[in-house]
């Protein structure tokens, strides 16, 4: 049985976002950087015959020179684990790319060309195609055409790139693939890289899948993240291969996105105690939180956002609060004919206003009309406009 892992992404040097405190900035970026180690214990747990890495192993403009040292040994350490690379387009083949900076071991395959390549290993009965980027973006259909040799050997195909469908040319500028290119090219497996959002699916007869990254980069990476641990064995019953990707959790953290309704909520301590309530006390201290604070609260209510994030800095390893909670303004009495006040106008005009948009599909114009309505509002009844949406 053929033993294989395959990672992507994992954006070695990427900044960590401005967000957090340079502790903690510094301790996500080396959390990022030594995903690859880890990969490489998996590599060794399981007995891997082949670790194929789908593009963007590292940050080209703020990988650390040093890092591509560390990866050469880490692969070097993997002894008999054959190791490919499809350079990617934050990781492309330029001038001064890391990857022309140390000389690989053998067990190590760089596709370094444009033109998809082979390396025939006729030990595991393999044959491994790749391409590298050369240049930051892709517009070109560089699968087109292709068609694997050696048919009766396993075919696996490793590619940085944008799966497309129902497009014209031109669909991406990230290196289109298109789903009549990958199964037109005869690989068994298709080892994909670029798209963060981990999924394994078929095209024709083979398999593909996209890792995502094994380390959450912003987010947008919600849920688990890692790597697939892939399995092959030749079908005796018939023609082809018995092909199984299995998804590994490998993330030390997550992006955890939530909603709270603060509904009547009046005070900063009720807000606290219910954010206090998400999760339990290790996945609060141990992931990136994003929550937004939603429902209605009394009008003249507005809470100090960055002063709730200060006071549960100890709570979380990181806390972004969102505030999307209305003000609780009766329209309806407001807007009623007989209030001839210039409240009255006022509400009228732009409920107006906001229905319109509404009726016509422009949801840009809807929003911000009843932004308008609660600003507008809250000058005239408390002299002040109270910032309760975004940041």
């Amino acid at each position: 049985m053929l033993r294989i892992v395959h990672a992507a992404d994992i954006h070695a040097g990427r900044p960590a976002s401005k967000e957090l405190d340079r502790e903690k900035a510094s301790l996500r970026r080396r959390e990022i950087e030594t995903s690859l180690s880890r990969i490489a214990e998996l590599c060794r747990r399981e007995k891997a015959d082949l670790l194929l890495l789908s593009g963007d192993l590292f940050e080209h403009s703020h990988a650390r020179a040093t890092w591509a040292r560390e990866a050469r040994e880490i692969f070097r350490s993997l002894g008999e684990t054959r190791v490919f690379i499809s350079p990617g387009n934050h990781d492309p083949l330029v001038r001064d790319s890391l990857y022309k900076t140390v000389e690989w071991p053998e067990n190590v395959t760089v596709f370094e060309s444009d033109r998809i390549g082979e390396v025939v290993l006729e030990d595991l009965g393999v044959a491994v195609y790749g391409l590298g980027w050369r240049t930051y973006l892709e517009h070109r259909r560089l699968l087109k055409g292709f068609r694997r040799a050696h048919e009766e050997l396993f075919g696996i195909l490793v590619i940085h790139g944008d799966m497309v469908s129902g497009a014209g040319e031109g669909a991406s500028q990230y290196l289109p693939i298109y789903p009549e290119d990958l199964e037109g090219s005869g690989v068994d497996y298709a080892a994909l890289g670029h798209i963060h959002v981990p999924g394994s699916f078929r095209v024709g007869a083979a398999v593909a899948a996209y890792p995502g990254c094994p380390e959450p980069l912003d987010f947008g990476d919600k849920g688990d993240r890692g790597v697939y641990f892939v399995t092959a064995e030749k079908d005796e019953g018939r023609a082809g291969y018995r092909v199984s990707a299995e998804f590994v959790s490998m993330a030390l953290r997550q992006m955890r996105s939530e909603d709270l309704d603060i509904t009547g909520f009046d005070t900063p301590e009720r807000v606290r105690n219910a954010l206090l309530s998400l999760g339990d006390p290790s996945s609060r201290k141990r992931d990136l939180w994003a929550v937004r604070l939603t429902g209605v609260v009394e009008p003249e209510i507005a809470f100090d956002i960055p002063e709730l994030e200060r006071l549960l800095r100890d709570d979380f390893f990181f806390l972004r609060l969102i505030p999307e909670y209305s003000p609780g303004y009766d329209l309806q009495a407001l807007g009623d004919e007989k209030n001839t006040s210039l409240e009255g106008r006022f509400v009228r005009h732009l409920v107006k206003l906001r229905e319109e948009a509404t009726s016509r599909g422009d949801e840009r114009a809807a929003r911000v009309a009843d932004l308008a309505l609660q600003y507008g509002l809250d000058a005239l009844r408390q002299g002040k406009v109270i910032l309760r949406r975004g940041r």
